[in-house]
């Protein structure tokens, strides 16, 4: 009698249970194909983030004793600018012509003007030293009964945290410094700052694999120029400036790790610099801060300028900034490939 296949129905009318042989096994138990989606393995998720963003807007105001003519001039002539905000290198005022806001201690804006109506409406993005994060900057000019209103936002997308603060405190003070200079026509700019400078650039990569690239030792001598030393509480780190620039030693004080310190659990260094023609050191902090989804902000600030002597500390203000604009430029390059570039031996 020939065997069939199994449930089926012998000649007798009995059912017969033996299996039929088969050139493909698999195909016998096909619903096995199947299974991680009739039946998933529990503790695999599928939940992932896509995008994590924030938009920030910060809108001041002030009315102003003269007229939109008068206001828009300030706005936009390079000698009117020079005696409230900054040294305009370009004209403010040029479509999508780009110019330089320099503030003369080393730190500046490069902005692009992307509309243009004069004399009520102005709108430029700008970068902080050229390579931060680029903020949108709108002027509105409205005139009233003898006076103007005068109204900037400023917009952002994912900025750092702490920018609400820094901007949100700063643009009143700088409306006022210009409704003094428009009262007066005298100079109202503030004089260089004792802190900075500071320096921020967007990397592509979370914060953790940001650390990893930048903070091990051949990180640390691929954008920091490191030339000896170790990332190391109480240890001091020796800092290649520049071939005309000679080195700076950094003494650490304090190195927190990723995911170590609540409640934000973001990575920071602190520490102080000292050159031998100082006589005194400066105070420092490196941190890095999420910016978005899989994306980060790479930060530097100084502060304690007041410790140095004064015919020196202008001069290598500007220094560290161009410095650290430069290191900010190689940790993106780190940053921007699958892989940490090759670095020198040590």
């Amino acid at each position: 009698m020939s065997e069939t296949s199994i449930g089926s129905t012998s000649g007798t009318g009995s059912t017969d249970y033996r299996a039929s042989p088969s050139t493909d096994g698999w195909k016998t138990f096909s619903s096995l194909e199947t299974a991680e989606t009739t039946l998933p393995r529990l503790g695999v998720w599928g939940g992932r983030s896509l995008q994590r963003d924030r938009w920030e807007r910060l809108v001041t105001s002030h009315d102003m004793p003269a007229s939109p003519e008068t206001v828009w001039q300030a706005l936009s002539d390079p000698a009117a600018l020079k005696l409230w905000l900054g040294t305009c290198h370009g004209l403010p005022d040029q479509l999508h012509k780009e110019y330089i806001l320099d503030f003369e201690d080393g730190e500046f804006f490069l902005c692009c003007p992307v509309e243009v109506r004069a004399p009520f409406y102005l709108r430029y993005l700008w970068r902080w030293l050229g390579i931060g994060p680029a903020t949108s900057v709108t002027w509105q000019l409205e005139a009233q009964e003898n006076q103007t209103r005068v109204t900037v936002i400023e917009e952002a997308c994912n900025p750092p945290r702490d920018w609400q603060a820094w901007h949100g405190d700063g643009w009143p003070g700088i409306l006022d410094q210009l409704a003094a200079y428009l009262r007066t026509g005298l100079e109202w700019r503030w004089p260089w700052r004792r802190m900075g400078p500071y320096a921020v650039v967007e990397l592509a990569v979370p914060v953790y694999e940001a650390w990893n690239r930048l903070f091990s030792s051949a990180g640390l001598r691929a954008w920091l120029f490191t030339m000896q030393g170790n990332l190391t509480p109480q240890q001091s780190l020796t800092i290649l400036m520049g071939d005309a620039s000679g080195m700076v030693e950094m003494l650490v004080q304090e190195v927190v790790q990723p995911g170590q310190s609540p409640p934000s659990f973001l990575p920071y260094v602190n520490f102080t610099l000292r050159r031998h023609a100082w006589q005194g050191e400066v105070g420092g902090r490196i941190w890095l801060e999420p910016a978005g989804w899989e994306r980060s902000l790479l930060q530097v600030f100084h502060y304690n300028w007041e410790n140095l002597t004064p015919g020196l500390q202008l001069s290598e203000r500007k220094l560290l900034a161009s410095f650290w604009a430069n290191a900010m430029r190689r940790a993106n390059l780190i940053c921007t490939g699958p892989t940490l570039p090759t670095m020198m031996p040590t």
